[in-house]
């Protein structure tokens, strides 16, 4: 019996290895999992003044075509765009603009971008423009005149100009996050900084066109009348700003210039329907002047860096151009000049160009940049951004 019992065991382990063997492949191993994909990852990283997005930036297998696209801050282009792999190799890309391709390797990559102004910046004269940061002191007895400024030494080895606080709004704040004040009963110290203007056009007549980059002053345009040739704006331009914020030297070289006062220039042909036809009673003679507003007509030029627009579609207001939205400077607050509180806005600044309609009105270029609005003229809360030539 006891022989019997070990035969049943014999035979049923072998049974259990012919079913085991069932399940092995020819040499008796196990049979191997399927292999697992490599992929890769594209990481791209954040930039000033502009974004970059990959179409897929995981699960990537080398030999797939990844495409990049650029989109830029306003005012400005993209410049430089690199793909670099892990081994610090460069991968090739293909395409222009702001759009580009590129095939995967089998590494990882890190996508790279740099973005530049879409127009040209010089600095040339001085101005103040930033609140006095509160680690500097201001000697007051190291003074130097410039125009309508005395000067005094900082702390830091630079100039500053103390200014009446006179905000246009209760909450206004400074580039330092503190409060600027209203009523000109306190005072503060403004650091004098380059201007920066911005490069316009090097084909106004044969000269080169300059705006200020951004809104220096608040400035009413005028007591009672809409005629910039006879406006107070043009007389400060050019017998206070001129010679507050230039060396002798530097006025020499800023170029008397012929400034078009017509009713073409504060009408564009394109408005004629809207603009009663181009007649504007309000229209001068031309000035000649070394410092000078743009006019509504240069201020949509596109060969400018403007967008055109059209004054009214139906009932519509036209298209608008963020080229056109300028920065109000602290110093600018300071003097009573608006600034709106949304992000991306900007304040509002006067043009030349008389309203046709109202005598007591001159058009302005407003927050966002719209530049077809009427302002009466005695409103001391527009900005100031001059313009003038310089030779090429």
């Amino acid at each position: 019996m006891k022989k019997f019992l070990k035969i049943a065991a014999l035979l049923a382990a072998l049974i259990e290895c012919a079913a085991l063997a069932s399940c092995s492949n020819s040499s008796g191993s196990p049979a191997p999992a399927a292999p697992i994909a490599t992929t890769y990852t594209v990481s791209v990283g954040t930039f000033d003044n502009g974004t970059v997005a990959a179409s897929k930036t995981s699960g990537v297998a080398a030999g797939e075509t990844v495409t990049l696209t650029a989109t830029p801050a306003s005012w400005y282009d993209l410049k430089t765009l690199a793909v670099t792999a892990a081994d610090s190799s460069a991968v090739a890309t293909s395409g222009t603009g702001n759009t580009r391709t590129f095939t995967m390797p089998a590494q990882n990559v890190t996508v790279s971008a740099t973005f530049s102004l879409s127009y040209d910046i010089v600095t040339f004269g001085l101005w103040p423009q930033t609140i006095k940061a509160d680690s500097v002191t201001v000697d007051t007895s190291v003074t130097e005149p410039h125009g309508a400024f005395t000067y005094c030494k900082g702390s830091d080895g630079e100039w500053y100009v103390k200014q009446a606080e006179k905000a246009c709004e209760s909450g206004y704040k400074y580039s330092d996050g503190t409060a600027a004040g209203q009523g000109g009963t306190s005072e503060k110290w403004f650091k004098v900084e380059p201007i920066k203007w911005r490069v316009l056009a090097t084909n106004y007549g044969e000269n080169k066109l300059l705006l200020a980059e951004s809104i220096l002053i608040g400035k009413r345009y005028d007591d009672n009348k809409n005629n910039y040739k006879d406006s107070e704006i043009r007389a400060w331009l050019n017998n206070g700003f001129l010679q507050s914020a230039f060396t002798a030297a530097q006025q020499s070289s800023i170029l008397a210039t012929t400034v078009d006062n017509s009713e073409r220039s504060t009408n564009p042909a394109a408005h004629a329907a809207y603009w009663n036809f181009g007649n504007n009673q309000y229209a001068c003679d031309n000035t000649s002047d070394k410092i000078f507003l743009l006019s509504e007509k240069e201020v949509t030029t596109s060969a400018y860096g403007f967008a055109a627009y059209d004054k009214y579609v139906g009932d519509s207001i036209g298209t608008t151009s963020s080229t056109r939205i300028l920065v109000t400077t602290d110093f600018a607050k300071a003097t009573g000049a608006y600034q709106d509180s949304n992000a991306g806005m900007g304040g509002w600044w006067w043009l030349r160009s008389p309203y046709y309609h109202i005598g007591l009105n001159a058009l302005y270029v407003d927050y966002h940049g719209k530049a077809d609005s009427p302002n009466i003229v005695n409103n001391d809360r527009g900005g100031i951004a001059p313009a003038l030539c310089v030779a090429n």
